[in-house]
């Protein structure tokens, strides 16, 4: 129920949702009967029209020829099922036949059911689903104001820190960031699209975009993997069109400040506005459930009344609309912030309050909201949840410096070699092992083997020649006539973090030319990928061809159309079902010097 990079039907459909489209579905690689518990799950999440294209089963291949064996009858049994989800156009993909879609035809004797699902208010990263309600705090931190030191790396493209506070805020349990970088004077367009690239790699937390340019934030939105929250809109009509436009176009909710040329100085003034700018809102096609109203918090130290917002947040709420704030202007420029923070916070909840921008890093802050929380039976009280070790979680979050003050501090007790082999391999096994159960994603197990080549290469540096072994050599393709490598490149990236050296010679590769490699490069392990069942033979062929020509090299070999039966008619000496598996079959192979 998930992409290769880790979104799930659910996130699909909640970004989709938004958008200019009629119709969502899904089709292919599963069958009507798998297929189903995934449709379902769609259509939970929509009230757009569905869609659906079963595969006839599950295909079996022989080396030869592949076969659905699913009858046109079996097929159709479960046509009733996806009529009660409320499909609306049903089809076949691979291997069905005119005689499925006629079976097909002849059940369909009834309009689906009409169900009108109540979705709940959710925003997401390409990862990450979170609902609004009943409150999402929204971290603070990547915001470089008076920070100077900050800014220039900001600037100077350097994201270690927003990263940093990224990975700080996800670990006091924020359920979105938002991300502001500053004066956006000295920035360009790269800036922007850069930061959100590196954040989706090395955080996934959901995004509030707090950018003012409508031109860096359009960027940013383009960029942007999931449904974002953009920080915000005066309710002037030219703030308004502009950010309006853009989440018609991208999706996503949209905080608007109660405010339009000056502050007003009532709660009722506030409300009036928004239910005056109200209309003009939806006659853009923008439903109440994608409006986030900020009261307006401002500052006790200058003489500001602080029950006018709760006061604003209360009749806000009373009127249907969500709410949200920025907590920590309140308290700026006063001594003991957490405690009037969260005094307030407590009093703004009590009133209706949604979601509130804020530190979630302070402890005591979040104590009291989440108090608040259980006490409104909103919330269960955690348990504990096993914790990666230090070094795998560093690598996970990208944190280059702390890898390498972990390393250095190994080093102190330990050999380089015994650092290599027993301390960042274990973590990277780790992350392998991780990447198998589903736990992480595409993304995170590639940002892991490009943060930790760097860390390997500096302690092969320092190992003495006659103790550093030569590194086991692994040459990889993907067969002639099959252009797919994205599981090619997966076995690389595990490998390459493995200390294997990797000799990849892409896809679509010609037998004599991976022959003319093995014979160069002398690789220990020869590894082939064949995805499509038109090409699979081509493992095969690349066997035979090297008993041919008497070169030994242990050959395995992978990819959606090989199984083990497979790689053992072909010759191969091991099938590998996924990199996880292929790293282990690879290492036992040089562990026993075969």
């Amino acid at each position: 129920g998930r992409s290769v990079t880790g979104t799930s039907v659910e996130i699909f459909a909640n970004v989709f949702n938004d958008l200019d489209v009629d119709v969502l579905g899904i089709n292919c690689t599963l069958g009507p009967e798998d297929l189903l518990k995934v449709f379902e799950r769609l259509s939970l999440s929509t009230n757009k029209f569905l869609s659906v294209e079963p595969n006839a089963g599950k295909p079996i291949f022989d080396g030869k020829e592949l076969e659905y064996k699913m009858t046109p009858e079996i097929f159709g049994m479960f046509v009733e099922d996806y009529l009660d989800l409320g499909v609306n156009i049903i089809g076949g993909c691979c291997g069905t036949s005119p005689e499925h879609i006629k079976v097909i035809r002849n059940m369909v004797k009834r309009r689906p059911k009409k169900i009108i699902k109540e979705i709940p208010i959710m925003y997401s990263s390409r990862t990450i689903l979170n609902k609004l309600h009943p409150f999402s705090g929204i971290g603070e931190r990547i915001n470089p104001a008076g920070n100077k030191k900050f800014q220039n790396e900001i600037e100077e493209f350097n994201f270690e820190n927003v990263i940093k506070r990224a990975n700080s805020q996800k670990k006091a349990k924020a359920h979105a960031i938002d991300v502001n970088l500053g004066i956006e004077k000295i920035l360009n367009e790269e800036h922007f699209k850069q930061v959100i690239i590196e954040l989706d790699k090395h955080s996934s937390l959901p995004i509030s975009f707090d950018i003012q340019n409508i031109g860096f934030l359009e960027t940013a939105l383009k960029e942007y993997p999931g449904r974002p929250i953009i920080n915000s809109s005066k309710l002037s009509k030219k703030d308004l069109n502009r950010k309006l436009e853009l989440i018609k176009k991208y999706g996503g909710l949209l905080i608007v400040l109660a405010l339009e040329k000056e502050i007003l100085e009532s709660a009722e003034e506030r409300l009036q506005l928004v239910l005056r700018k109200w209309p003009y809102i939806e006659s853009k096609g923008i439903t109440k459930d994608r409006i986030i109203v900020d009261p307006l918090v401002l500052s006790l130290a200058a003489n500001n009344d602080p029950n006018i917002t709760i006061q604003t947040v209360k009749l806000l709420s009373q009127n249907g609309f969500n709410t949200t704030m920025g907590l920590s202007n309140l308290s700026f420029g006063l001594p003991n912030r957490n405690y009037i923070n969260a005094a307030f916070l407590s009093r703004a909840k009590s009133k209706g309050l949604t979601s509130a921008i804020l530190n979630p890093e302070d402890e005591f802050l979040m104590n009291t909201l989440n108090g608040n929380l259980l006490l409104d039976k909103n919330i269960v009280i955690p348990t504990k949840v096993q914790k990666q070790d230090e070094l795998t979680e560093k690598i996970l979050q990208g944190e280059i410096a702390e890898i390498k003050r972990i390393i250095e501090n190994q080093l102190k007790e330990k050999s380089p070699l015994e650092v290599s082999q027993n301390v960042l391999g274990k973590a990277m096994e780790n992350i392998g092992e991780l990447y198998a159960q589903g736990s992480i994603y595409l993304p995170e197990l590639l940002l892991a083997a490009e943060t930790v080549k760097p860390i390997f290469d500096y302690l092969n540096n320092l190992i003495p020649e006659s103790q550093n072994d030569k590194k086991a050599k692994v040459v990889l393709a993907t067969v002639e006539g099959d252009i797919h490598d994205i599981g090619k490149n997966i076995v690389a990236a595990v490998l390459r973090s493995a200390n294997f050296k990797i000799i990849d010679l892409g896809k679509d590769v010609e037998t004599s030319v991976i022959i003319d490699a093995v014979q160069k490069e002398k690789p220990n392990i020869l590894g082939l990928s064949a995805m499509m069942t038109t090409t699979v033979g081509k493992i095969e062929e690349v066997v035979n061809e090297l008993k041919k020509l008497s070169i030994k090299v242990k050959v395995i070999a992978g990819g959606a159309s090989m199984n083990k039966k497979l790689a053992e008619t072909f010759g191969c000496d091991a099938y590998a079902k996924d990199a996880s598996e292929g790293l282990r079959i690879c290492k036992s192979w040089i562990n026993s010097n075969t």
